[in-house]
């Protein structure tokens, strides 16, 4: 196993990180491994109550029967000396260790409790209540003892993933534009799940094989030493084959988790983009690719099952080598006076069940296999360093007053390439800011350092003079609000969705923020009003009614610093007009950094900032821009002045936004614009 930055880990190290979360629950660890201990030395001994009852038949048999002629007065000495053996020399300690108790408890109770029965029937009425009594005991044991596994394998699971959500709700938005949904959605889930059935149950079972194997060896030296160890001489191959199918296994099962976290991952784009596969009659195509990645799961499945299908008859064939052995040494030792046949019939069945502690503990290692498969999908998933860390130290911002400084701001991506090259700037509290300027040129990275999602790698920027670096990330946040052009809403109700800017908000408070967002009216038409459930993404809304929703969260969190991606460049006239009202509303009072398409929508911006290959080229207002016959006043030209645009300078420059909005505007790709398109998935992030 290796961890992210490359280190290898040893398998042991990562199943006794697994353990680790039982810290919380020792006291349920160590009623359960009591419980394990009791339930393996109980399980052993209705054995023995069997083997008794057949020394005591072979003894009457040897004794010529209990016939009805015998004197009753010699039944209980018959009884007595039945099964003792004194007419078989055998070795010492060969005795079944519960016979003797029997045979004191029946004489008791022959003689005293029903002295005119047959004690020989006594007796059997006594193995009889004791063997269900056994029974009973062990299995009330098992069933206590499974509850308490079942209770702490569950809380284990729900605390790890607890964990894992967590940490992944820390990651940072680089994280998750390297990694496919699904899969994330996989470790969180399906790899996690998997762990409930490798922790603890694995765990006790492999302790309560190795009490049950102690007892087993203990009575089975004890019978007879050279018949126990010829009954064990397969055991080390079985050993040695578990341990290669278990090196296969994990490297099967680690494929596996791979593959189903990619057939999620598939699942979860086409159920995702399922208008894009219908828009474009891709039914077909993103079928085949279904169909590539259900068979690669199918292989890895059969894979598996052929592994276990192989495995499986192999140890059986050694445990029945192990038997015949048994069977046939034994039976010769039977014959010729050396055990007991009480004790043989104990012995072979101990045997026996022996292959069956040995397997077991097989089996837990090759559920640690399975567990190494999951857990490093796991823990390379927490072992994941979030690209931005708060200092242990971070300042809480209290309400900021909303002045924003950059000092010359380098970036680049991971991959070394500049994205922007000393930006300097300062904003006042409630100015509107402006980014224009052709795709690539760096608007988006500038918003998503405003709000943290990435570091500077050179410069600073400063809210009210406090560098982000030195902030709490939620005090930061939560004082900012995002409304992006396409506005992400969950699959919940209106008023939750709305309410999701101040989870706190009462519904006064909401509808407020509606009415500003210009959104009150369409909502209340709603069958079930603010009740009315609007399905995943907001699927059952136009574009421009999702828009108002945002708008309406954004209003309700009141931030203090608003980023604004183009709001109205995909919605009717009519829908924009009432949109860019709602607007009008949220920015007032605000600092507002806007991504510009439509350049219509920013001309009364206090400041535009044209950037161009990362670096800043223009500023001013709209009309000095215009002025200076620069990069903004070619796109400008593209939108409202196409004919100028394409060089006819025969074209009045000064063509009103009203006449380019008429005669179209053009699209974001056409004109060179991108949009927040790589923004987090959630349009308002708050405290």
């Amino acid at each position: 196993m290796h961890t992210p930055d490359g280190r290898s880990t040893h398998p042991l190290k990562t199943y006794l990180r697994l353990l680790r979360y039982s810290r919380p629950y020792l006291h349920w660890v160590f009623l359960v491994v009591c419980l394990s201990m009791f339930t393996a030395f109980v399980g052993v001994l209705p054995q023995q109550v069997i083997g008794v009852a057949v020394d005591e038949l072979a003894a009457v048999t040897r004794q010529g029967g209990a016939d009805e002629g015998r004197a009753e007065e010699e039944r209980p000495a018959l009884r007595e000396s039945a099964g003792t053996g004194d007419r078989i020399a055998r070795p010492r300690g060969s005795q079944i260790m519960l016979a003797p108790y029997v045979k004191r408890l029946s004489k008791h109770v022959a003689t005293n409790w029903f002295p005119e029965h047959n004690a020989g029937y006594v007796m059997f009425y006594i193995l009889g209540a004791g063997f269900m009594l056994l029974y009973l005991v062990s299995s009330s044991i098992s069933i206590v003892q499974g509850l308490c596994m079942s209770y702490l394998g569950q809380s284990l699971i729900y605390d790890m993933r607890n964990q894992v959500y967590g940490h992944v709700q820390k990651l940072s938005l680089s994280y998750f534009e390297d990694q496919q949904t699904g899969d994330v959605m996989s470790r969180v889930v399906n790899d996690v799940n998997s762990l409930e059935q490798v922790i603890v149950g694995p765990v006790v079972g492999f302790l309560t094989d190795v009490a049950r194997l102690s007892f087993l060896l203990y009575f089975c030296l004890r019978w007879d030493w050279l018949l126990t160890v010829l009954g064990l001489l397969v055991t080390p191959v079985m050993v040695g084959t578990t341990y290669v199918f278990g090196k296969f296994l994990r490297k099967n099962f680690t494929i596996l988790r791979k593959k189903v976290g990619e057939l999620n991952a598939l699942l979860q784009d086409n159920i995702s983009g399922i208008r894009v596969i219908k828009g474009f009659a891709r039914e077909e195509h993103e079928f085949g690719r279904f169909l590539t990645k259900n068979r690669e799961n199918f292989q890895i499945h059969f894979r598996l099952a052929k592994l276990f299908t192989v495995f499986r008859p192999v140890i059986g064939l050694l445990d029945q080598l192990g038997t015949v052995i048994v069977l046939c040494v034994g039976g010769i030792r039977v014959l010729n006076g050396d055990m007991q046949i009480g004790v043989f019939t104990v012995f072979f069945v101990y045997l026996r069940m022996i292959y069956s502690p040995i397997t077991g503990m097989s089996r837990f290692y090759n559920h640690i296999q399975r567990a190494l498969a999951s857990s490093e999908r796991v823990f390379d998933l927490l072992d994941t360093r979030p690209g931005i860390e708060e200092k242990h130290d971070a300042v809480v911002l209290g309400r900021v007053r909303g002045e924003v400084a950059f000092r010359d701001v380098c970036f680049a991506y991971g991959n070394g390439v500049p994205v922007l090259d000393a930006i300097s700037l300062d904003v006042q509290p409630g100015q509107m800011i402006a980014f224009v300027g052709p795709s690539g040129a760096g608007k988006t990275t500038l918003t998503n350092l405003i709000l943290r999602f990435y570091d500077p790698t050179g410069g600073a920027i400063t809210i009210d003079g406090h560098d982000l670096r030195d902030l709490s990330l939620k005090s930061l946040r939560s004082q900012m609000g995002i409304v992006q052009q396409d506005p992400f809403l969950f699959n919940d109700t209106v008023k939750t969705n709305i309410a999701y800017g101040r989870l706190n908000a009462t519904d006064d408070e909401i509808v407020a923020a509606a009415e500003a967002a210009n959104a009150h009216q369409f909502i209340t038409e709603f069958p079930d009003g603010y009740d009315s459930t609007i399905g995943e993404r907001g699927v059952k809304l136009s574009g421009g009614q999702r828009q108002r929703l945002s708008i309406a969260r954004a209003i309700l969190a009141d931030p203090r610093i608003l980023i604004l991606d183009e709001a109205t460049s995909s919605v009717d006239t009519e829908t924009e007009v009432l949109i860019q009202n709602a607007i009008d509303n949220l920015v007032k009072n605000r600092t507002t950094f806007v991504v510009a398409h439509r350049l219509s929508t920013i001309q009364h911006a206090d400041l535009i900032i044209v950037l161009e290959h990362g670096h800043v080229v223009e500023s001013g207002k709209h009309d000095e821009l215009l002025a200076n016959n620069g990069l903004y006043r070619r796109l400008y030209d593209v939108q409202f002045n196409p004919d100028r645009g394409r060089g006819d300078e025969s074209e009045d420059t000064d063509a009103s936004p009203g006449r380019g909005a008429r005669n179209g505007m053009a699209d974001a790709g056409e004109n060179g614009f991108d949009l927040l398109g790589d923004m987090s998935g959630t349009s308002l992030l708050g405290g």
